[in-house]
């Protein structure tokens, strides 16, 4: 028996911060991951932006009118993936236009509890990358590759090979390395003339050598800042060469702050950036990108001053988002807490608490065994939110943001060992 209809939409563009998106994309996709279907039921549908909401429309009405013979055995299974296809284009007809990025709608009847009742729901996600293709399927679980390679997409790494004669650029994207292109220095090589014709040799030398670092640098920002944007950069070579462009004043300020290692390496060319890859296969493991790297230095810096100027703790950091003097509020992925709010269905009173995962089925219980401190009433309306979301919330209404820790690094071990809450403030304290 259909119960019940729910509607979600998540908008990970709306996040306060790039790390909130892909956190929310993952939570999202982990969800749909555990649900199966018992036939083909369950609707997959991406749409880019260059679709019209009435092609779309056009397209699933046929759909519907068009099923009764692919489901002349399963009667139950057919009713339920019409009645999902009814509620998508029920909700697309709520719509004007498509987002910008695309959008994603996931739908099927899910068991509430242990009951025979199910829910149909139409689950809803702007992703934070475009959706470039149209893509309908049925199936008996949900396609989300397309979202999942959104996530893999996150990890792109840059390489520069690189001496004095040439450089060499690579990108690593999940899996494969590919090598973009390779530029020569035109430097000639150290000259044995002596005295005033050796003097002008070296600083024509000097002179090329400035030139064509500023050329790997332009090239640098070509390949992995307008064509593709990096998480993180490498740079390799022989000698010294590689040192004195990384230390220099020449790469971009992002791609800078992207730099996580300089590696000695025997060649430069293709087998250079290969080279350097193997030899940063450790550090690329535990790889934070720079946005996570610099706030969570930024925050260990004020804690040590102990100016003030930052705090840390669940319950303080909480204050703080409600008073308005939080910058960034930073939480670590793994903090498994959420917030269950209870609403009275008679009178509306409200009430919340915040839990471990693993206290939830029991707290929960104890709250709705207890009557309404308003109108005695003992019918409640229960809601559950992630604690990120929950941060979300506080920090959009004072304009702070959130930034979210996800990968296994120095930087999210310090802000575990903080609890996993922390916050930068505006001001000081006092």
């Amino acid at each position: 028996m259909i119960a019940e209809k729910n509607t979600h939409v998540y908008g990970c563009q709306m996040a306060t911060s790039n790390s909130v998106k892909l956190h929310k994309l993952r939570r999202f996709i982990a969800w749909l991951s555990n649900k199966e279907g018992r036939g083909l039921e369950f609707i997959s549908l991406y749409m880019p932006k260059e679709k019209t909401i009435d092609e779309v429309i056009r397209y699933l009405k046929f759909e519907l009118d068009s099923s009764t013979p692919k489901y002349e055995n399963s009667k139950d299974v057919r009713n339920r993936f019409q009645n999902a296809l009814k509620n998508v284009i029920q909700r697309l007809k709520q719509r004007t236009q498509i987002p910008e990025n695309g959008i994603a709608i996931f739908a099927g009847a899910f068991p509430v509890d242990d009951s025979e009742n199910e829910t149909v729901n139409v689950e809803e996600v702007i992703p934070p990358e475009p959706i470039t293709t149209y893509f309908y399927t049925v199936d008996n679980h949900f396609w989300l590759e397309l979202l999942r390679d959104m996530l893999r997409n996150q990890k792109v790494v840059g390489f520069v090979s690189m001496d004095s004669k040439e450089a060499s650029f690579g990108l690593l994207n999940g899996e494969r390395l590919e090598i973009i292109e390779n530029i020569t220095s035109g430097i000639h090589g150290k000259s044995g003339k002596g005295g005033s014709s050796q003097r002008r040799y070296e600083r024509e030398r000097d002179m090329a050598l400035t030139n064509y670092f500023h050329r790997v640098a332009e090239h640098s920002v070509k390949t992995f800042l307008d064509n593709h944007k990096v998480m993180a950069l490498i740079i390799g070579g022989p000698g010294q060469t590689k040192e004195e462009f990384s230390r220099g004043n020449y790469l971009h300020y992002e791609l800078q702050n992207a730099l996580l290692n300089v590696v000695d390496t025997q060649f430069t060319s293709r087998e250079g950036v290969r080279e350097a890859l193997d030899k940063s296969s450790e550090i690329l493991k535990n790889m934070c990108s720079p946005e996570e790297k610099m706030v969570v230095q930024r925050l260990l810096a004020y804690l040590g001053k102990q100016d003030n100027l930052a705090t840390y703790g669940l319950d303080l950091v909480l204050t703080a988002l409600r008073n308005g003097e939080v910058e960034v509020a930073i939480v670590t992925d793994s903090t498994e807490m959420v917030e269950i709010v209870l609403l009275c269905k008679k009178c509306g009173l409200s009430k919340a608490k915040i839990m471990k995962m693993e206290q939830k089925v029991q707290t929960v219980q104890e709250m709705v065994s207890r009557p309404c401190e308003r109108c005695s009433s003992v019918h409640w309306a229960v809601e559950e939110k992630d604690i990120i979301d929950v941060l979300e919330d506080l920090a959009s209404q004072t304009n702070a943001r959130v930034e979210v820790i996800s990968t296994e690094s120095t930087e999210k071990a310090r802000l575990t060992s903080l609890g996993g809450f922390a916050a930068i403030l505006r001001y000081r304290l006092r």
